[in-house]
């Protein structure tokens, strides 16, 4: 699988303006562990979340909390974060309901044992946002 993410990378590389540019053992181990860091960076930023809606909050005072966890993954992109949360309610690892206008999402009761699995090293079910948006 990983290998054909390569393949089709070089093979862009190859109709694109990196057609000069050499594709090197050292730029595909650069490129895996970009990916697979990534893939931790989006577990890691799933249970700070889950972590922070442990107390309820809007989306504003969550993307506030993620930012001063040093989280800026939606900084440019802040819808991203309200799909994240709308697939976190789908799958029932959060609540949400209305007050006064505005949204307010807490941890569900589901969201909390997927938690403690997570905090007590038990990674059988991994999360990410790959997962979240389609649908794993």
């Amino acid at each position: 699988m990983m290998e054909d993410r390569l393949k089709r990378l070089r093979s862009a590389m190859d109709r694109g303006s990196f057609q000069q540019m050499p594709f090197t053992e050292e730029k595909k181990r650069m490129i895996n562990r970009g990916i697979n860091c990534s893939r931790e960076n989006d577990q890691d930023i799933l249970v700070h979340i889950l972590q922070l809606l442990q107390k309820e909050k809007n989306g504003h005072e969550l993307l506030n909390n993620l930012r001063a966890r040093g989280i800026k993954k939606y900084e440019e992109r802040q819808g991203f974060l309200y799909t994240v949360l709308h697939k976190m309610e789908q799958d029932r690892m959060l609540e949400s309901y209305w007050v006064e206008g505005e949204k307010r999402y807490m941890i569900s009761k589901q969201g909390r044992k997927h938690l403690q699995h997570i905090e007590q090293g038990d990674h059988r079910k991994r999360y990410s946002f790959k997962g979240l948006l389609e649908g794993e």
